[in-house]
């Protein structure tokens, strides 16, 4: 793998998407020459940082300033200044394979196909075209994206069974694989002690539900509230993360004796916070079919603390909590979560989950799975 240079482009920090950065760092391990070219948070001159192996890039997009603008407008703008700031500096290192990780910087990647013979990666981290938030018009837009520049990827990368049947069924056929969202496996016990009981005063008696993750809608986070605010749930709730409901949770967490809110850690302090939890809520509502066909990030670092879970009744979250025993799930309403809550309550002692069982769920196993696909690639003619 000496001499051969590896490109990730992403419209995001890549120097903050644990994703990105753990596939990185593996094929730099495997001795790719690898580079990072992503956006950075706010305004300034570009950015350049060594570490982990490889070489990251950051560029600030001016057009993203213009958010007085329609958002179908500041899509085109960020993409063609994004394309126009990257593509010489991309172009130097004479790549032997692009990995795209948004559908931003897939015409990029196919630019920079065009002119040096590179082979491309797509690596959607949800399904793209149906993402929340989305209009009808950038979804038809985002999609006919994919249609148009799919005959130059040579393979697909994706986040979960349901998305890698929708590609194949909607855009076409490809060499795909998925990549799960697995935490880096954790070493020693998954005992986690009572960080959080202690934190917050927790009474022993009291089982302690953990969300993990960004406090925005979609997430199921009012319906948690409400569950929460009943007498006959003696257990605790923390919301561990940010966002824009913050305000709101800390409100009402200010009113309760029941409900917590943690400030947001660094990403690898998570798995080891989790691990003080009984279990970990993974909700996440239908509003969209990405959200609909998605295993959360959360899921498996739960899983990998040791904490079952509870969970949204989706399809690919139900088949990883029915084949590998870890947690519940239930239908996303107020009574559904209380009852689910009330009865896990009102078990014994709650059986932790082995970690050895979870063997091909880990990053280890995602690793492998991703330098297979290089090796697949870079070799074939």
């Amino acid at each position: 793998m000496d001499n051969m240079n590896i490109l990730f482009l992403t419209h995001t920090n890549i120097e903050v998407d644990a994703r990105i950065l753990k596939e990185m760092g593996c094929l730099a391990d495997r001795g790719y020459n690898v580079f990072g070219f992503g956006v950075r948070n706010g305004m300034g001159a570009p950015k350049t940082t060594k570490a982990g192996g490889f070489e990251t890039y950051l560029i600030s997009l001016y057009s993203r300033k213009l958010v007085f603008l329609p958002k179908i407008i500041l899509h085109a703008l960020s993409l063609v200044e994004l394309t126009a700031k990257m593509i010489f500096f991309c172009l130097r290192k004479k790549p032997d394979l692009v990995h795209c990780g948004d559908t931003l910087v897939l015409p990029l990647g196919v630019l920079i196909k065009i002119f040096t013979g590179a082979k491309v990666i797509y690596d959607a981290h949800e399904l793209e075209s149906e993402k929340i938030g989305l209009s009808k018009t950038l979804s038809f837009l985002t999609l006919s994206v994919e249609k148009i520049l799919w005959r130059w990827i040579d393979a697909l990368v994706v986040v979960s069974p349901s998305i890698a049947r929708w590609y194949m069924d909607n855009v076409g056929k490809k060499d795909v694989e998925i990549i799960l969202n697995s935490p880096i496996l954790p070493e020693g016990s998954v005992d986690g002690g009572d960080y959080l009981r202690k934190a917050f005063s927790i009474a022993k008696d009291s089982r302690i539900f953990l969300y993990v993750g960004v406090f925005a809608e979609g997430r199921g986070l009012d319906l948690v509230l409400e569950a929460f605010n009943s007498p006959l749930v003696r257990s605790s709730v923390v919301f561990l993360g940010y966002g824009a409901m913050t305000g709101k949770l800390k409100e009402v967490a200010s009113k309760s004796k029941n409900i917590f809110v943690h400030d947001a850690v660094p990403h690898e302090k998570v798995v080891p916070i989790a691990r003080s939890a009984d279990y970990g809520l993974c909700f996440v509502e239908n509003v969209s079919l990405s959200y609909y066909f998605s295993l959360p990030n959360k899921l498996f670092e739960y899983s990998f603390s040791g904490t079952p879970v509870l969970a949204s009744e989706f399809p690919d979250i139900k088949a990883v909590i029915d084949t590998y025993g870890i947690g519940s799930y239930c239908s996303l309403d107020v009574e559904s979560i209380r009852s689910k809550v009330i009865s896990l309550q009102e078990k014994g002692d709650v059986a932790r989950i082995s970690l050895a069982d979870l063997y091909p769920l880990s990053w280890k196993v995602q690793e492998e799975k991703l330098l297979r696909l290089y090796d697949k690639i870079l070799l074939s003619e």
